[in-house]
């Protein structure tokens, strides 16, 4: 009997992640699934909400907004910040990540957009954030969680440290 997807199940999908136009953005293969925990908020709700109830060999074609997926696009999220302000010896580069604070004292992951010579602009919007998307998922399989994996809400292991990557 298949198991269908429901709180806490551990899910496993191919996927793949389109603009509206059919560019490909990111794909996972069944050889290289996306693995999560159903309903602890680990790929964006839309998805979420279109696999409850399924089992495995399910696909679907989900599209996701801005508002449900990565978020508007925030100009105010680009800064530039002083070159003096990095460590010195630390060797930047455009696209590298890092996990500083805002103004508010959350954590956030920025991303370099460019080097000058005395500036580096930093962006704390989500690389998708302002897009309309496609998801095309298709699930590969549905098991029930470990109790360890029930406890620490990830498949397979310790919990993601704050700004690590997943399709939320």
């Amino acid at each position: 009997m298949d198991v269908t997807i429901e709180k806490d199940r551990i899910v496993k999908l191919a996927y793949r992640l389109l603009d509206t136009s059919g560019r490909l953005l990111e794909e996972r293969s069944p050889e290289n699934p996306y693995e999560y925990m159903q309903g602890r908020g680990q790929i964006v709700t839309p998805v979420e909400r279109e696999l409850e109830g399924k089992t495995s060999g399910f696909t679907a074609r989900v599209p996701v907004t801005p508002r449900e997926g990565y978020g508007d696009y925030q100009p105010a999220l680009v800064v530039d910040i002083p070159r003096a302000t990095f460590p010195k010896g630390v060797e930047l580069a455009v696209d590298m990540k890092f996990n500083t604070y805002n103004e508010q004292g959350d954590p956030i992951t920025v991303r370099i957009t460019e080097i000058r010579r005395d500036v580096v602009t930093v962006d704390g919007n989500h690389p998708l954030a302002g897009l309309d998307l496609i998801f095309e998922v298709r699930v590969l399989d549905v098991r029930a969680a470990s109790n360890d994996e029930i406890e620490t809400g990830r498949p397979g292991g310790p919990p993601l440290a704050p700004g690590s990557s997943q399709i939320h």
